[in-house]
């Protein structure tokens, strides 16, 4: 089961490695880090020699403490400007784009893989906008790994640097109330539906 929560990782791996270019010593915030593509990028971002401050509900501040995250913030008690600055967000969430644009360091990158499904016109269009001007670009992209990025995937779990989170495993037939958990939030890791 844990197998099958690994391959959401290579969008971490994208998202960190290739848009944002994450280098070591650099601060990078994740947003979402208790989720499937966040707990991957909090656990890839230590890995890279990053220092990470993950964003999570406060019921996830231990779990993503426990991935790496050198600081762990309740989302629901912190507003976006009193979380410093950053050279690197990564966003999983997609609401308040704008804001967290604003903790970018000078050369700072951001990179989103949501976007506001409340006000999908208007933020898909921050999005664009975002990529030709204006301080720090806004990187969004739908993940379509290689097989370079299964590798790298696989030398990260190899060397301990990246462990699957499975929160629940679901039979077959219980596939509805999987979508039911997932929307309600909360997540911690991946929800696995088992197939046979």
């Amino acid at each position: 089961m844990d197998a099958a929560a690994l391959p959401v990782a290579t969008t971490a791996i994208t998202a960190l490695r290739d848009k944002a270019g994450l280098r070591p010593g650099e601060r990078l915030l994740v947003r979402g880090a208790a989720g499937g593509v966040g707990n991957a990028a909090v656990q890839l971002g230590r890995a890279y020699g990053a220092e990470v401050t993950a964003l999570a509900r406060a019921a996830n501040l231990d779990f993503v403490r426990g991935l790496g995250a050198h600081k762990a913030v309740d989302h629901r008690t912190v507003r976006p400007a009193e979380l410093g600055r950053f050279d690197v967000v990564l966003d999983t969430v997609g609401t308040d784009l704008r804001a967290f644009r604003r903790l970018l360091n000078s050369g700072g990158r951001m990179v989103t893989i949501a976007f506001d499904l409340k006000r999908p016109a208007a933020s898909l269009g921050y999005l664009a906008a975002s990529t030709v001007h204006g301080h720090g670009r806004v990187r969004f992209f739908s993940g379509n790994p290689t097989r370079a990025d299964f590798d790298d995937l696989a030398r990260h779990v190899v060397e301990g640097k990246l462990s699957p989170a499975v929160d629940t495993v679901f039979p077959l037939e219980e596939t509805a109330a999987a979508h039911r958990a997932l929307e309600a939030g909360g997540v911690q890791g991946k929800y696995v539906v088992r197939v046979a």
